[in-house]
Order: structure tokens, then sequence, then C-alpha cells
């Protein structure tokens, strides 16, 4: 009997401390990782370009859709990205402007604020614009293929157009690129 009665009461002290851990797990503040190098969609709420913008200046982006983190909601359409402009490089011959914006903050639609380390992606090393320009001038230069007459092909000049202001509208599909992981709450 003693060995039964130890018995039963070693499963209660089981069940009851299994209740309590779950207990605590359910009533825990429950967090989510969003890791470094995750693209989040987002757009511009106004308008910028390499004619207006100074370094410094404040823009705010805002998320278009909902962002999963497996089953969970890690950051919830309507998120608010506010971002400064970090570099400015103005057109010249041969290369449109281009501009460089990083993000530091977001806010969530229920008023959670996150610091963060971001920036608006884009291949050109994070700079919006800086696209090539056409020459202007073209220099004509013969080949000569064996068997076959001469051809005069066209090589362009070291002259090119004048490069044009980046302008990125409002609305314009954009990507936010983290550069360090974010412990959401």
């Amino acid at each position: 009997m003693k060995k039964l009665l130890g018995i039963i009461s070693l499963i209660l002290i089981m069940c009851s401390s299994l209740l309590i851990s779950k207990a605590e797990t359910e009533n825990a503040d429950i967090s989510q990782k969003v890791r470094e190098g995750t693209f989040i969609k987002v757009i511009p709420r106004d308008e910028f370009s390499t004619l207006t913008a100074d370094i410094g200046d404040e823009l705010i982006f805002i998320n278009t859709q909902d962002m999963y983190v497996y089953e969970t909601n890690a950051i919830p359409a309507n998120t608010i990205f506010y971002g400064e402009v970090e570099d400015v490089r103005e057109p010249v011959e041969g290369k449109d402007g281009a501009i460089k914006v990083s993000i530091y903050k977001m806010i969530t639609p229920d008023k959670k604020v996150y610091r963060l380390s971001a920036h608006i992606y884009n291949e050109n090393d994070n700079y919006l614009g800086g696209a090539n320009t056409a020459p202007i001038y073209y220099q004509k230069v013969p080949h000569y293929i064996k068997g076959l007459r001469p051809m005069l092909q066209a090589a362009p000049l070291n002259i090119y157009e004048m490069g044009k202001h980046t302008i990125i509208k409002p609305g314009e599909d954009l990507f936010v690129i983290l550069e360090k992981d974010i412990i959401l709450k």
C-alpha cells in the first residue's frame, strides 16, 4: 500500500509540474525573430529624388502586405518604416543620379516600435538609380574577316549623354533588406 501511495503521489507531482510549465509557457512573452537578409516589400509614402533630397532627409515607407514567419504574422500590413537619405549622387555625364536610403525604425499598426539596421535594397550597392547613359558619338572602325569584304562597325567614343535625376514615385514597389536580426514581441 505504501508503494502504491508513493507511485500515485509521484505521478501527481509530475502532472502538476507539467501543468505549471505549460501555464508559464502560455503566459510568457512569445517573441519572433526575423533574420538578417530578409526582404520586406514596401512603398514610399512621398515622392523623393536626387534633385530634391539632401543627406539626412527623413523618408517614410509603408509595408503593403503581411509578412509571416512560420505561422505567425511577424510584420503586419500597414507597418510604417522610417528611413533617411544616406547619400545622394548627382547625375553626371555617363551616369544617372543615385540615392541611398537607410532604414532605422519601424512602427507596427498596434504602435510597437522597433529599431532597425536596414537599407532600401538595390543590386547597385543599395543605390536607387545610377544607370549608365547612352553614348553620343560613334567612330567607324573597320573589321577584316578572312574571305569577306571589310566591314565597318560603329564603336562608341568616350562621350556619353548627360545623366538624369532619379525620381522615386509614391506607390513604387521597393524592398527593405535587414542587416541585423530583429526580435519582435
